[in-house]
């Protein structure tokens, strides 16, 4: 053989194994598409997903603390569907981050295996706003200031086995910091874990003020879109639709905000627009919450707030289309005459306030307290407690002569299913 084809053969044969090493090893950051890869319980150092492949959530996926995930525009994540103990979820626990930044063009989306969505989708055609309970949701849980039943100032997630460290949330740290959450969808989740009890889409446990959470949307969940147990963070441009409970639901002295979010449900299919309860215990119970410059849709058109168990914060400023009532509960002692401190007190003292809102809502207080007697004790509304909220509501520019400034669709057009579904 010539030195000059040698040469020649040499070229190739190392071209050819050139090209065949860097297909082996080619960073996953490139455009190269892989298989999906299954994730299954705790990560043990930091991970970034990439939007070269598609991960499947087997169980409870677990950012551990001091662990990072990374999840880069444009990944998908389907979560399978077992049920109870086994449900799929991403779960954030305290001290862990989780940094997940879609774009407008290529959102992260959280959805089932059965979605049959594909990489470089923004939806599937398979399911619709029906759809729902076809795997978990995603819960971020921090440091931040909770008021729990059981505990006090920290709480345990539920759904989580007591003795799993992993789903413990609350703290001292209201800037308390478990990541950021950008042009995110979360798809047909609520997976029963027991009765009565469903992971909501977004799950947030004492989550610190630290947070980002901006242009998230939650779609189709069994249970309620966003539920907020205490923390302090401030959600921005959320869209819930279809939930087959509550929008929006605050607990244990949530003293963060929803601002710049849209609802649009169906009131004979969901719950409340809005579900606010206040502290349950006694360390931390000044916690005020805000939403604020939010759309509410009913198609329904026989939609509802409620204001119950101590809620104290501000509701201003909001558009509601479709909305019944604004109903606040009192709690009455055994005399069924003497009010005791309950969302009712709060919004005859000002610390619960409805103000600026364009609605044609009614007012409602209503009582279903049996006092805590030992022999309960069912009482009957006095006539003069509506009254005298109504003597504030009155005058508080809650109609729809109030223009307000609240969030339209545009901010949602482009990123997310409702958008891609045409179902604005």
């Amino acid at each position: 053989m010539s030195t000059t084809k040698f040469s020649k053969l040499l070229f190739v044969t190392i071209l050819v194994l050139v090209i065949f090493i860097s297909c082996k090893y080619e960073d996953e950051s490139s455009d190269f598409l892989l298989g999906n890869e299954t994730k299954m319980g705790k990560l043990l150092q930091d991970e970034t997903w990439y939007a070269n492949k598609i991960y499947e959530l087997e169980g409870k996926v677990i950012v551990p603390n001091g662990i990072t995930l990374t999840i880069q525009p444009g990944t998908i994540i389907k979560g399978r569907q077992g049920d109870g103990l086994n449900a799929s979820a991403l779960i954030v626990s305290r001290g862990g981050k989780l940094i997940a930044e879609g774009t407008a063009n290529a959102p992260i989306i959280f959805t089932s295996v059965i979605d049959n969505i594909e990489l470089g989708q923004k939806t599937g055609t398979n399911l619709d706003e029906n759809d729902v309970q076809k795997w978990g949701g995603l819960i971020i849980l921090g440091k931040a200031k909770v008021s729990a039943k059981i505990g006090d100032t920290q709480g345990h997630i539920e759904g989580i086995p007591a003795d799993a460290d992993y789903g413990t949330y609350g703290g001292n740290d209201d800037n308390d910091n478990s990541g950021s959450l950008k042009y995110v969808s979360i798809r047909h989740g609520g997976i029963t874990i027991g009765s009565g009890n469903e992971i909501n889409g977004l799950t947030l446990g004492g989550v610190g003020a630290g947070t980002t959470i901006d242009y998230v949307e939650i779609i189709a969940n069994l249970d309620d879109g966003i539920e907020c147990f205490g923390g302090s963070v401030t959600i921005n441009h959320a869209l819930v639709a279809y939930q087959q409970d509550d929008a929006f639901d605050i607990d244990q002295n949530f003293s963060g905000a929803f601002k710049n979010s849209m609802v649009i449900y169906k009131s004979t299919v969901g719950d409340e627009f809005l579900e606010i309860d206040g502290p349950e215990n006694s360390t931390f119970t000044n916690g005020m919450f805000t939403i604020e410059n939010c759309t509410f849709i009913d198609i329904d058109n026989n939609g509802s707030c409620d204001l119950k168990s101590k809620a104290q914060g501000s509701i201003k400023n909001n558009l509601f289309t479709g909305l019944s009532n604004f109903k606040i509960s009192t709690k009455l002692d055994t005399d069924c005459t003497s009010v005791l401190m309950d969302a009712y007190k709060h919004y005859i003292n000002g610390t619960l306030i409805l103000e600026s809102n364009h609605t044609d809502a009614n007012l409602q207080i209503y009582t279903k307290s049996n006092n805590g007697a030992t022999t309960p004790v069912i009482c009957s509304l006095p006539t003069n407690l509506q009254t005298a909220a109504n003597a504030i509501y009155n005058v508080a520019n809650n109609t729809t002569n109030n223009n307000v400034n609240s969030v339209n669709q545009s901010e949602f057009q482009n990123w997310t299913w409702m958008a891609a579904n045409n179902k604005f």
